[in-house]
């Protein structure tokens, strides 16, 4: 069978790598049978040719390089439509010369009768049936009526039971190739529209439990905020309790709409799937960048070997989406007062093709593993490690991560003991030819920034406050009053546009999804207004999305730090100091 796969792969054609499989079947198939139609009149002419018979052999020769032309073409080419009607062309020539003249073989019957799959296969199933027909219509012409009258020398004198078997023969291939083609096409539409009725699907599960955790995030963090302004007055010790318990459970339910959010993103479709080239080290690094807050000590170090090229054609956004995951659970169990996370990517195997790294991410994060399920003796046995990786993988909250990986034939191992878990896995990229060795590359330097930012005391600060829900601007006022001098509000981004040419604010808190104008769109003006006036007004999100990749969007539209709803007012007040100073 292996030898069987690798012939077929010599009829793959070179530059489809990038095609579904169902756009490569028909291409296979035309150099498949003009390969063998190559062979067919080959072996016809050679025949001829020892036989001296110049007349069938010089014609079919020459039909013979016609068709190995159109075979070392096709093979390495997307089938062109010039050349698909060439190939038809000379294809029914030579189908019609084995019909009047017979084959030195004397199987011609044979030959005719594989002219419905080829035609097919290379018209499409609509178009190749109707020329099937009008050959079949033509071949009969040809053997009940021209054939009797002797119009043609050297025509081939078909017996009348030659006829019948011919027509038949003819006509059994033809329904045979049509059922076949009728039967594939329908199976290829039904899984298409399964596999669209499915994205639909998702799609719409995941924009609906998106929009829930953005109503319920919303409410809940006034709730929050409100429990946080409770706890500072003056309390019994049984409110206390209740407050105690309020805010703990507040807590629980926003790690319940957190993973129900997670839970839901199990449709890969939104993944671009083309490859392109782009640097590995700031594709990983800038991906580390969205963990670093002062809020938890962390410490990241991430080491390419020198063998790996700079620039790698591969799927970027797959690697960002793997980092983002393997990452955020590393650190959501990581109980460690300094966390730190250590990434080494090195080159596995040498290919003539293809690269593939090994990447290892080691940190001091213990996985929460009860000791009642493996025994405490065989808690951190390679063997169990081993036989539990799905277990780990669940309570790690990796099932996502692992598809991700797995889908392109890699793999992921973890491998947890009482001090740290060191996770490792495999892709496969290309290399970009005009890469260069990573071993080459001098660190950049930091360029000044163009624009004036003085730095303000928070008590002095003035403050524009991007909000479209009264409850929210609510709170977030009484989160900050107390610190700033002035707090004034904008109801969507417009509004703050409005504000924001007539006024000089310090510091901007924007609020993302918003009527009329949004919190991105607001933020991209408002970089552009400052542009030319060589100034920068510090931004910070404040949002009910709140997952890696939605602070990865905001920083990308231009604001400076991100916070997610609910939270506590020291944390963003702490962040507004920041980037006032």
């Amino acid at each position: 069978m292996k030898i069987l796969n690798r012939f077929l792969l010599l009829f793959k054609s070179d530059n489809k790598e990038n095609v579904d499989i169902e756009e490569q079947t028909p291409t296979l198939i035309n150099n498949l049978i003009n390969f063998f139609l190559f062979c067919i009149v080959f072996i016809e002419g050679v025949i001829c040719l020892r036989s001296e018979d110049i007349f069938f052999a010089i014609p079919l020769l020459t039909l013979s390089l016609i068709f190995a032309f159109h075979f070392v073409y096709l093979s390495r080419n997307s089938m062109a439509r010039g050349m698909q009607n060439s190939l038809f062309f000379f294809s029914s020539v030579t189908f019609l010369y084995f019909v009047v003249f017979g084959s030195s073989t004397g199987i011609n019957i044979i030959w005719s009768a594989l002219f419905p799959p080829f035609i097919i296969s290379l018209m499409g199933m609509r178009r190749g049936s109707i020329f099937s027909l009008l050959f079949m219509a033509l071949i009969a012409i040809i053997i009940l009526i021209i054939n009797n009258y002797g119009f043609i020398d050297l025509a081939k004198q078909y017996t009348l039971t030659e006829k019948i078997v011919f027509l038949a023969f003819y006509f059994l291939f033809f329904i045979a190739t049509y059922a076949i083609h009728y039967t594939y096409t329908e199976i290829i539409l039904k899984k298409e529209r399964r596999v669209l009725d499915s994205q639909n699907f998702n799609k719409t599960q995941e924009e609906l439990i998106s929009k829930l955790s953005h109503q319920i995030r919303t409410p809940l963090s006034n709730i929050t905020g409100i429990i946080d302004i409770l706890e500072k007055t003056t309390l019994t010790d049984d409110q206390r309790d209740y407050i105690n318990t309020i805010h703990a459970s507040s807590n629980n339910l926003v790690n319940v709409v957190n993973n129900m959010v997670a839970a839901s993103k199990t449709n890969f479709s939104q993944i671009p799937a083309e490859e392109v080239s782009f640097n590995l080290y700031s594709t990983i690094n800038n991906t580390i960048k969205l963990f670093q807050d002062d809020q938890e000590k962390k410490k990241f170090s991430l080491s390419l070997s020198a063998d790996i090229p700079t620039n790698l054609i591969g799927n970027s956004v797959k690697v960002k989406q793997i980092f983002l995951n393997l990452l955020n659970s590393l650190l959501k169990y990581n109980k460690s007062e300094l966390k730190t996370i250590a990434i080494e990517v090195s080159r596995k195997e040498i290919l003539p093709d293809k690269i593939v790294l090994k990447f290892r991410i080691i940190s001091n994060t213990v996985v929460p593993i009860p000791k009642s399920e493996l025994g405490e003796d065989a808690m951190h046995s390679s063997e169990v490690i081993h036989l539990n990786r799905s277990k780990y993988i669940n309570l790690l909250d990796l099932g996502i991560t692992q598809k991700i990986i797995e889908m392109d034939g890699n793999h992921i191992e973890i491998s947890p003991d009482s001090v740290k878990t060191v996770i490792e896995f495999t892709a496969s990229f290309k290399e970009n030819n005009k890469s260069q060795s990573i071993e080459n590359i001098k660190p950049p330097t930091k360029q000044s920034e163009s624009y004036f930012k003085p730095s303000v005391n928070i008590a002095d600060a003035n403050i524009l406050l991007v909000e479209d829900n009264f409850s929210n601007q609510q709170i977030i006022i009484l989160y900050i009053k107390d610190e700033v001098r002035k707090i004034e509000v904008a109801f969507n981004g417009k509004e703050a546009l409005d504000k924001f040419g007539k006024v000089k604010y310090d510091l901007i808190l924007m609020d993302v999804q918003m009527p009329i104008m949004d919190g991105f769109k607001a933020t991209e003006k408002i970089r552009q207004i400052e542009k030319s006036t060589g100034t920068h007004t510090p931004i910070i999100a404040v949002t009910a999305n709140a997952f890696p990749e939605d602070k990865e969007k905001c920083l990308a539209s231009g604001m400076d730090d991100y916070i997610s709803k609910p939270f506590q007012p020291e944390d963003l007040i702490h962040k507004m100091k920041k980037h006032l100073s």
